[in-house]
């Protein structure tokens, strides 16, 4: 078998699996050592994989098909089409251990659980610093006098920053009626309130109260809310680049240890200063986890099931809303609060000593020695019996596609500059709305524990009907549904008339659930729109989108100040905007030339060359 005349910047190395070299010979060993008497070969290159089917006849393997497939649309250019399947959908980790058997279930399974106390923190704002009714306090010798006498007399106009100037300190309960009985309120002048009283029928301390973030600190809330957000930007940007540095085990687990000890170390805060400073912390480790978790998740995964998976991983994340609310309403104090949703993250710290690396970073680093332990561990967990001297296999090929270095430029590279931008819409426009309605569900009306644990129950039952729906559909029509559901479920919100709480609560948990689902799939969706070596880049990218996402929705939610219907129509909006940009990218999706496939010579002929 032999290639000529290929072009050099898309040069394709192509197995003969009648070789005998230690290479080839080995992973065709395997596969007919397995049970099988059909073997597949997946060489891999920077934009193309060469599958190679060989049978073994008598002592000799011969080739019965070869298929040059692109990597990042799925095109077989041997005429057929393979709708969205990644090169990695089989390699020689999942020949050995299985796409998915009891080892993998385990690992994916304890390792979703990191997603619950990593949800606490990002939603705990919304009951700790839920909006509560205030008012001027009484002084401590008035405290006995009735709220509501207090409050007619010193705030007459129902204002809550600002009471009538009178000598407080010689009244008390018996002569404090007397007095306001014999001036005119009206004409007295208003002081600034010296400390605040809040209603606590619906919520018990929270940060609002024990900061006094009213009136004149009441911008502050905006900020203390953006701590966590430009922590988690920071984390999803940089937790990806430090993984693949270090590995995704200790990356994982070092990031968990942080936030668990930020978290208990943010119910010991004395002053808001230091609470915005471990936020901060809390948030870049949050994301930090969730990023670096999924990768490993789905490294440890393959073939279809990765597409689950990468789904269920998520379902966590809307039980532990449910969980969020009812921890909130049973202990209506934020530093009870902050100490119990801390908890679940430090009775999973010890797991790292099982925990497992990632199979496919140790290949791609070359650590043979700790894949072969991995593989053997996982191999009789699974119930797969392991050829001999496999380990021989698992060499990373010596080819100038394997030492290509890319950088982030290269997603802006002429070919790719639509899928990227497009995609960083995308990503912008889930989170904007995802995080948007939830992080402020309070303002939507009604009761806000009953609207959390619907809402929660609700999208999680969503996500594990997406599952069906991605297998039967495919992400992107799934994708494209269920932005726009959700971008005009907020469009409406704002044309229901005043009195139907129960249709904007039914319209708010549509666009929630919709989003979440989105939310859950769309790390997936962006890896397959890039060839193998520019996935993480483009994931990455998505996930920068994301950041500044989160940094912008606590101001879209102000534009309330200067029109009530702004921030539902805004976060409609760009849902809208993002379901077009879906249609652009189908259009911009790169797609090359398809080549002929002579089976007769044995010989793949790669897009743009020729065969002389």
């Amino acid at each position: 078998m032999d290639t000529s005349n290929h072009n050099e910047s898309e040069e394709v190395a192509i197995i003969d699996c009648s070789t005998n070299n230690d290479r080839t010979n080995g992973i065709t060993n395997a596969a007919f050592d397995s049970g099988g008497e059909v073997g597949r070969v997946l060489q891999p290159s920077l934009d193309y994989e060469i599958a190679t089917t060989c049978q073994k006849v008598g002592g000799s393997t011969t080739v019965l098909d070869e298929t040059l497939q692109d990597t990042s649309t799925g095109t077989n250019y041997n005429g057929s089409i393979v709708e969205n399947v990644p090169d990695d959908d089989s390699d020689i980790i999942s020949d050995y251990i299985g796409h998915y058997g009891r080892w993998q279930f385990l690992w994916t399974f304890l390792l979703c659980l990191f997603q619950i106390p990593t949800t606490f923190h990002f939603f705990c704002l919304v009951f700790q610093a839920a909006n509560r009714e205030h008012w001027c306090a009484r002084p401590a010798h008035l405290r006995t006098l009735p709220l509501e006498l207090w409050r007619n007399l010193t705030q007459p106009d129902g204002g809550r920053c600002s009471l009538v100037n009178a000598p407080y300190r010689q009244l008390n309960v018996l002569n404090f009626t007397d007095y306001f009985l014999t001036v005119n309120v009206s004409s007295l002048e208003r002081i600034s309130c010296s400390g605040y009283e809040f209603d606590s029928n619906v919520f018990g301390s929270t940060i609002i109260s024990e900061f006094g973030l009213v009136c004149d600190k009441d911008h502050l809330n905006s900020i203390v809310e953006m701590c966590y957000l430009v922590g988690a930007a920071l984390g999803s940007v940089g937790s990806g680049w430090i993984s693949d540095q270090f590995g995704r085990r200790h990356t994982f687990m070092a990031f968990a240890i942080i936030q668990t000890s930020a978290g208990f170390f943010i119910g010991l805060v004395s002053s808001l200063e230091m609470f915005m400073i471990a936020r901060v912390v809390i948030g870049i480790t949050s994301m930090s986890v969730t990023v670096v978790g999924f990768v490993l998740v789905v490294e440890l995964v393959s073939g279809k099931p990765r597409t689950i998976i990468g789904i269920l991983n998520i379902l966590p994340v809307a039980i532990s809303y449910t969980l969020t609310a009812g921890i909130a309403f049973y202990t209506r104090e934020w530093r009870l609060m902050q100490f119990i949703i801390t908890t679940p993250g430090a009775v999973l710290l010890p797991i790292w000593y099982w925990l497992p690396e990632s199979p496919r970073w140790l290949l791609a680093k070359g650590r043979i020695e700790e894949l072969k332990r991995l593989i053997d561990t996982a191999a009789k967990m699974n119930g797969r019996k392991l050829p001999l001297n496999y380990e021989r296999t698992l060499n990373i090929p010596n080819s100038e596609c394997s030492k290509e270095v890319v950088s982030i430029l290269d997603i802006f590279h002429k070919r790719f500059i639509h899928t990227t931008l497009t995609m960083l819409v995308i990503w912008f426009a889930i989170i904007v709305l995802y995080c948007g309605i939830t992080l402020h569900v309070g303002q939507l009306g009604g009761d806000i524990y009953l609207n959390t644990v619907l809402a929660g129950a609700v999208e999680s039952i969503t996500i594990c009907l997406s599952i069906f729906a991605v297998l039967k559909l495919g992400l992107w029509v799934n994708l494209f549904l269920y932005m726009t559901v959700a971008g005009l479920s907020c469009i409406v919100m704002n044309l229901v008339p005043d009195g139907n709480l129960w249709v904007i609560i039914m319209l708010a948990m549509t666009a929630k659930c919709a989003t979440g689902t989105c939310n859950a799939i769309i790390s997936t969706f962006t890896a397959r729109y890039y060839p193998t070596t520019m996935r993480n880049l483009g994931v990455g990218a998505g996930n920068f989108a994301a950041g500044i996402a989160l940094i912008v929705v606590p101001y879209v939610w102000l534009l309330e100040r200067t029109y009530k219907y702004l921030p539902l129509t805004v976060m409609g909006m760009c849902s809208l905007l993002g379901a077009v940009s879906l249609l652009i990218l189908k259009d911009k999706r790169p797609v090359r030339q398809k080549s002929e496939h002579k089976t007769s010579s044995s010989v793949i002929k790669a897009p743009g060359d020729h065969i002389g």
